[in-house]
């Protein structure tokens, strides 16, 4: 199996970063109560959001459209794009209880697209070790 980076699957990559996303975002509110006290500014910054962001798209975006082509299961490209538009909705429009309930519920449902995509592509290759597809780059 090619679609891999540093030896990890990316739907392992994109899962473990969809699921920080949502500890992110769900913990992000308790934590800016201490900001004050322990002097992490650096937390409240918009555009370490963007690079969150802008980084699970990516992986989930390659990984996830790859999948399909090689598996052809759209339940995984459906979740990841709901997780999206549920995490940019909670971006751009709320604050407060609002935000922390939209981006983490998104970061949750694209990390169970990433964790569909994954087992589409472990029965794949189970089903037929050797077809030419599993082996494509």
């Amino acid at each position: 199996m090619k679609n891999q980076t540093l030896g990890l699957p990316l739907d392992f990559i994109g899962f473990s970063a969809s699921l920080l996303c949502a500890l992110h975002c769900a913990a992000l509110p308790f934590f800016l109560s201490l900001i004050p006290l322990s002097g992490l500014k650096y937390l409240d910054n918009v555009w370490i959001e963007y690079i969150f962001i802008l980084a699970s798209f990516s992986i989930a975006g390659y990984s996830l459209i790859r999948g399909y082509f090689r598996h052809h299961h759209k339940l995984a490209l459906l979740l990841v794009t709901a997780g999206f538009a549920l995490v940019g909705t909670g971006h751009f429009l709320g604050h407060g209880w609002n935000e922390v309930v939209l981006t983490s519920s998104g970061a949750v449902i694209v990390a169970v697209a990433h964790l569909l995509n994954w087992n589409y592509t472990r029965q794949m290759n189970q089903e037929c070790p050797s077809c030419e597809q599993n082996n494509k780059a």
